[in-house]
């Protein structure tokens, strides 16, 4: 394996049980436990953010796919 830059970080020692009974369970590093949680993170704001774009722009969205819906049947010879 190669050499892997980290650093120290402090958390609660129950985080560190936490994460360190977590990563035995999946048979990971708690590095790569660390990884992941900070990959859920990211993904869930990403989330968030298309849900609540989707919520404020919704209406909007569905009113253009509509306009582009009625292209389909604009009465041009399918090829």
């Amino acid at each position: 394996m190669g050499v892997v830059d980290t650093t120290t970080i402090r958390v609660r020692r129950s985080t560190q049980q936490r994460l360190a009974r977590e990563a035995d369970l999946v048979g990971k590093s708690l590095v790569d436990m660390l990884d992941a949680a900070a990959d859920l993170l990211e993904e869930q704001r990403l989330l968030a953010g298309m849900d609540r774009s989707y919520r404020e722009c919704g209406s909007q969205i569905r009113a253009e796919s509509e306009v582009w819906d009625a292209t389909l049947s604009d009465g041009l010879p399918s090829e």
